[in-house]
């Protein structure tokens, strides 16, 4: 909700919590092949008796890319433009300062998925328009037959640890919301290419299906309130290629699904004894929509299927952390099950805060001896405000450890969910409230028991200088989809008939698409502002020097052997500034908003307020 900032020069004296009304939200979303196209519309109103700056908090899928950011007063429309967050602040200040209108739209730096909105003096009884376009990848579910458009509508209360309760939302002194009065509209449209069916298990949808090109999918009741994220799944045909792809002028898309045959093919097949850690997030706001009751569930499930001879180890976390066995694991037989069984059956939501650091920090402190190879299953509602501080341990357990992270209710910070995942080769997983968890500890547990394909190269035959984005392949699993870009030199490159994409490994070649017809040819830019985010991002989550404090010996896993980073002295200010200025310079080339930038717009006013 939009907020009256307290310490505006607008703002009244009063001591009560003043709210600028939201009169209406509506999304409205276009799906091609792996990509959205989302503009959120927001209205919203003064009712107050002066005018006022304000604040408003939201969250939008941390891949997003968000290319435009325009306010509407009365028939005045302001186009905010992409600039240094630095300049962008200045600006938006200065125009304060002058009685003239400003809005400024940035990035959280600590916590990816949260973005804030900043509406400067808006007139008494004035109402003001904003919207927001993004364009984003779309995850694959449901081992690989779904694709599922997400987008977030609330931030879940985030847990601080150094100030020992809940923090508001990306630094700002906004308050959370629970209920909100006021309702969304929903309407997307799905190209028809490869799809078979659309659903939604979030919300009740109606379908439309007469059009020739794309279905077209609307809420079925009307009044549907922010309450939850809104979840779109799109079932997948089952004769595609595993290689597919979508080309622009001056840049291309391919993705690449593997088979369980591509992965057999392209595996090194290494004798391990396999570390299962389950670490479930038993803090207080774990009880709410039952997110406890789901991870006990989960445990069960997984502890009926771990195989014979593991070792394993169940952490609970909230303000504290309490471990089943006091070493770091023990061998899983009849006696040891019973006692992990007991426990998962006492669970409860009763340590406190969300305190996950801790726990991650004595799992690394006891890392995995020679030829064990470490899975981490890590289950939380993510709330959490020290985001990067977490990833940043993890980063230093990659050689060694995977996490398997599960997000689970209506609105964990997905960013933290993703990023332990990411950062670690691992794989995440959302599980909504009210759903069943069978599939998902299933797909986890499977993708934990094999081998990654690694060591993956792209080979882009198109006549013409390209970067591939992201510079560095991550591992991929059977079922599970790799997208890489190429972004040509020349903006305005047109790819010709002769071209070609291969990937490939020093096993085996694994995919291959032709363009011997141009497929699917997007003039909007799409392509590029995607492949722009996956460098930023490939940026943000780079494993810095400072996070690697020494070299163990480390799993015997095919997916760790590569690429082991050695032992370097702490980052310098130098190596932080570089990526920072790397992203913002991909940032205003390609003109999305990242971390270190902001959408700035400024509405002259002939005479003050």
């Amino acid at each position: 909700m939009l907020r009256i900032k307290q310490d505006s020069v607008f703002s009244t004296q009063q001591p009560e919590q003043q709210y600028v009304p939201l009169k209406q939200v509506s999304v409205e979303a276009y799906i091609k092949l792996f990509a959205a196209d989302v503009t959120i519309k927001q209205i919203f109103r003064n009712d107050e008796t002066i005018p006022i700056e304000a604040v408003y908090c939201f969250p939008i899928e941390e891949q997003a890319a968000i290319y435009s950011f325009v306010a509407r007063i009365d028939d005045r429309e302001i186009v905010a433009q992409l600039k240094e967050k630095k300049e962008a602040q200045r600006e938006y200040n200065d125009a304060l300062q002058q009685d003239h209108g400003a809005y400024l739209l940035e990035q959280d730096e600590k916590s990816q998925d949260n973005f804030i909105i900043n509406v400067g003096a808006l007139p008494t009884g004035k109402e003001c328009h904003i919207s927001i376009s993004y364009v984003s990848e779309l995850d694959l579910v449901q081992n690989g037959s779904r694709i599922r458009l997400v987008v977030p509508t609330t931030i879940a209360p985030r847990y601080n640890p150094s100030k020992g309760g809940i923090s508001s939302p990306a630094g700002t002194t906004s308050k959370y919301i629970q209920t909100a009065p006021y309702t969304i509209e929903f309407r997307c449209r799905v190209e028809k290419t490869n799809i078979s069916r659309v659903s939604s298990t979030s919300h009740p949808i109606q379908v439309e299906v007469g059009q020739e090109h794309v279905y077209v999918v609307e809420f079925a009741q009307q009044n549907t309130h922010l309450d939850r994220d809104i979840l779109l799944d799109i079932e997948l045909a089952s004769n595609r290629s595993n290689t597919i792809v979508a080309v622009e002028p001056g840049a291309v898309m391919a993705s690449f699904t593997p088979t369980e045959e591509d992965c057999q093919r392209a595996m090194n097949n290494v004798e391990t004894t396999n570390e299962f850690i389950f670490i479930i997030d038993c803090s207080g706001s774990m009880r709410d929509e039952n997110k406890i009751g789901l991870a006990r569930e989960a445990m069960l499930l997984f502890l009926k299927s771990l195989p014979m001879n593991c070792h394993f180890n169940i952490i609970r976390f909230g303000s504290t952390h309490q471990a089943l066995f006091h070493e770091i694991t023990a061998i899983y037989n009849e006696q040891n099950a019973q006692q992990a069984e007991q426990l998962t059956n006492q669970l409860q939501a009763d340590l406190g805060g969300t305190e996950l650091l801790k726990p991650l920090q004595w799992v690394e402190q006891h890392s995995p001896g020679e030829s064990r190879a470490r899975q981490i299953f890590l289950t939380t509602d993510g709330e959490i405000t020290n985001v990067n501080e977490v990833l940043d341990l993890c980063r230093s357990m990659a050689i060694s450890t995977r996490i398997f992270s599960f997000g689970l209710g209506h609105s964990p910070s997905r960013s933290l969910v993703k990023g332990l995942a990411r950062a670690t080769n691992g794989r995440f997983v959302f599980i909504p409230s009210n759903t069943s968890v069978d599939i998902h500890v299933g797909e986890q547990l499977q993708r934990a028991l094999q081998s990654c394909i690694t060591g993956i190269e792209v080979k882009w035959s198109l006549d013409t200088t390209v970067i591939s984005a992201p510079t560095k392949i991550p591992p991929v699993y059977a079922n599970d989809r790799l997208i890489v870009y190429a972004l040509a030199n020349n903006p305005m490159f047109v790819v010709d008939h002769n071209s070609s994409v291969e990937l490939y490994n020093d096993k085996s070649r694994l995919g291959e698409a032709k363009i011997d017809c141009i497929p699917n040819v997007s003039m909007n830019g799409t392509i590029a502002r995607l492949a722009a985010k996956a460098l930023i991002l490939e940026l943000q989550h780079s494993k810095l020097p400072s996070s690697i404090k020494k070299n163990n010996s480390g799993s015997l896993q095919s997916q760790f052997q590569e690429d082991k980073p050695s032992a370097t002295p702490s980052v310098t200010i130098d190596e932080k500034e570089v990526t920072k200025k790397s992203t913002i310079e991909l940032s205003l080339k390609y003109q999305i908003l990242s971390p270190h930038t902001a959408f700035i717009g400024v509405e002259k006013r002939a005479s003050s307020i």
